[in-house]
């Protein structure tokens, strides 16, 4: 049995600030979309969520990221390799 395949994309976690309720919140995003597959943004209402959704989908992510999540607009932007299910489980795939 193969492995399941993997895609090398480019993540952004973004701090968003929309004066709703909360007012704060956190989108994901990755590009380029993997050829037959539709990827949209995800947004987490909060920190605490996002991070747990994070921790469970990309154990190795860099742990400073919980303090960069609360400080900066680009909490997050580099290349990481992800499946189709880790895709699915972050919330970016149609």
């Amino acid at each position: 049995m193969s492995p399941p395949a993997t895609y090398v994309l480019r993540l952004v976690i973004q701090r968003v600030r929309d004066g709703g309720n909360p007012p704060v919140s956190y989108r994901v995003v990755a590009y380029p979309p993997p050829k037959g597959l539709t990827l949209r943004p995800a947004k987490f209402s909060s920190r605490e969520q996002l991070l747990e959704c994070l921790q469970s989908v990309l154990p190795d992510l860099d742990q400073n990221l919980q303090e960069t999540v609360a400080s900066t607009q680009i909490a997050f932007a580099g290349d990481v390799q992800l499946s189709k299910a880790q895709l699915v489980a972050l919330g970016i795939v149609r």
